[in-house]
């Protein structure tokens, strides 16, 4: 069963499966914020058993569809810009950002206040710490954890390698 709060907005392209809640105050498929492409609408899937918890926003794809993976959980504030996928089981803490054109692996968790590049990729099982920024020239590793501003590699995440 879908449950959406009536306060949530969804675009016109928006696919959402079964088993997904989505909170109060999102706002889902409206267009990307890539100056010159406000007019393309690649859409957004939303995969089921997915929570967005509310004042989530997600944009729609333009030259490919925003995808959330299948079990992710999304806290308030966290923003997926346009042209993201994410895989399965995938958490965004209160107020982490992905720019246009990141891909995230399965079993990530994204820190509170998380920032990451566009067009980055997060390898699977990584755990990034709160107020973290990945930039392009950051070097990840599958079940690692990252930590500060730019990000530093601190240890094994061998919890998410633990826990399918």
């Amino acid at each position: 069963m879908k449950t959406i709060h009536s306060t949530a907005i969804i675009g016109n392209n928006v696919t959402i499966e079964d088993d997904v809640y989505i909170g109060p105050f999102c706002v889902i498929g409206m267009p990307p914020e890539w100056k010159g492409k406000e007019n393309e609408n690649k859409g957004v899937l939303i995969k089921s058993g997915t929570r967005l918890t509310g004042m989530i926003t997600v944009d729609s794809g333009a030259e490919r569809q925003t995808v959330i993976g299948e079990n992710c959980y999304l806290m308030k504030h966290a923003y997926v810009a346009h042209d993201c996928i994410l895989g399965y089981n995938v958490t965004m803490s209160a107020g982490s950002k992905l720019a246009g054109f990141c891909t995230v692996g399965d079993k990530v968790n994204l820190g509170m206040g998380a920032a990451v590049h566009q067009k980055t990729t997060l390898p699977e099982g990584i755990m990034v710490g709160m107020n973290s920024t990945i930039t392009k020239k950051s070097k990840l590793e599958s079940y690692q954890k990252y930590v500060g501003s730019p990000v530093k590699h601190i240890g094994s995440n061998d919890a998410a390698k633990n826990n399918n």
